[in-house]
Parts: structure tokens; C-alpha cells; sequence
């Protein structure tokens, strides 16, 4: 079973494949075990390959944060949540293999809570089911025993901060915004210069000297008599 990268990218988004999905209750899984709803996912996912048809059966285990276990039929071991990321690995023009791939997703299972692994072709499903149903069966207990470990564990709670270290909430700083100054300038004229120089010293007055004019005698003319 063959098919092209791009056809299979839009049946996947057109919702162009089978879907079946059986539930499981935690008490039903405690009592009669993981089998019985297994082989019905492994008989639906037979079926859909000898149609030539693509598949994704589900088994949820309705756990308090139930555990969903999927058998699905695909190219590349992305589940079909995540078919548009596809085109990153192949050509959108290359034509593939159709393959069976187990998926198991609980917040317990690891950290990124979901866990994919291929199983075979779709060729070789139908040519080896009985011996890869085993395996598939054993794969899905081996993770259910990993994830009820993990479910069992008490929740991490947070503990509580002694008052005397409790983180004081910093105190609101109200920015104050500066108020500018508006600075008068002074202006200095050459007036208000001359008027803070010191006045110059007068000079004293010249002293008017009073010139004495002497008045010349008058000339005495003496008469000579003739005799």
C-alpha cells in the first residue's frame, strides 16, 4: 500500500480516513486488563488496510486524565494532528509506503506527553498481524505500567513561605516629574555698566590766578626853555 505525500496530507485535513474509537473504563482496565479493547482496535485497523483505506483507531482509557492508545496508518511517525508538518521531511510529490505506527499519549507517559513508534508497513501488518498484535500488546502494558507509576505519585504542592520570609511587595514609586525653573536672564546694558562703574574723580577746578597789572607811571616831558 502505497501513496502519494500530498494526497495523503488532504485526506488527513479533509477527514477522508477511518476513525473508530472504544472507551474503556478504569475499572473495566482493572478488572479485565488492556486485551479486549486491543483486539478490537487491531480488527479495525486490518480491516481498513485490506480496503486500502487509511486508519486511526483509538482506545481511551478513561483514567482521571485519560490515557488515549492509537493505532494509525500513516507516512512518517507524526501523528495526524501534526500532518502539515509532513512536507518538512518528504516531497510533497514522492510517492511512500503506507505505515502502521502505535501512538500512546498521557500527560504521564513522558514529558512532551505523547509517544509514537512504528510498528511496519501496512504490507507486512497484513502478512504478520498475529505476531506484531503481540508486540504491539506488550509495548501498550509496558507504557500503561510507566504511566500508573507516574499517576500514583503524590502531586508536588507548593509549601507555604514562613512569614518571616515572605517577599515584602515592593512599594509603588510615584515618578515625579522635575518642574523646570525658568531662569530670567539677566540682561546687562551698557547703561546699567556705566552706572555700577564707579564714577570717575572731577578734576579739581583750575585755579584762576588774578594777574596784577601794574599801570606804567606817566612820562614826565620836560620843557627846555630857550633863553
Amino acid at each position: 500500500m502505497e501513496i502519494n505525500v500530498h494526497k495523503f496530507q488532504e485526506a488527513i485535513l479533509d477527514g477522508s480516513f477511518e476513525h473508530t474509537e472504544n472507551h474503556l473504563t478504569a475499572a473495566a482496565f482493572k478488572k479485565d486488563g488492556i486485551e479486549v479493547g486491543l483486539t478490537k482496535v487491531f480488527a479495525d485497523v486490518r480491516k481498513a488496510i485490506d480496503k486500502q483505506q487509511l486508519i486511526q483507531a483509538d482506545l481511551v482509557i478513561d483514567f482521571p486524565e485519560p490515557t488515549i492508545i492509537t493505532v494509525e496508518t500513516g507516512i512518517i511517525n507524526l501523528p495526524f494532528a501534526n500532518v502539515n508538518k509532513v512536507t518538512n521531511f518528504l516531497e510533497a510529490d514522492e510517492i511512500v509506503p503506507v505505515r502502521v505506527y502505535l501512538v500512546v499519549a498521557s500527560p504521564f507517559v513522558n514529558v512532551s506527553g505523547l509517544r509514537i513508534d512504528e510498528i511496519a508497513t501496512a504490507a507486512d501488518y497484513l502478512t504478520g498481524f498475529e505476531t506484531l498484535n503481540k508486540q504491539m500488546t506488550a509495548s501498550v502494558h509496558e507504557k500503561l505500567d510507566h504511566i500508573q507509576e507516574e499517576m500514583a505519585k503524590p502531586k508536588e504542592t507548593a509549601k507555604p513561605v514562613p512569614a518571616n520570609k515572605q517577599k515584602t511587595p515592593a512599594k509603588k514609586t510615584t515618578r515625579r516629574t522635575a518642574t523646570k525653573r525658568t531662569t530670567t536672564k539677566k540682561t546687562t546694558t551698557a547703561a546699567k555698566t556705566s552706572a555700577t562703574k564707579p564714577a570717575a574723580a572731577k578734576k579739581p577746578a583750575a585755579k584762576i590766578t588774578k594777574r596784577t597789572t601794574k599801570k606804567a607811571a606817566p612820562k614826565t616831558t620836560r620843557r627846555t626853555t630857550k633863553k
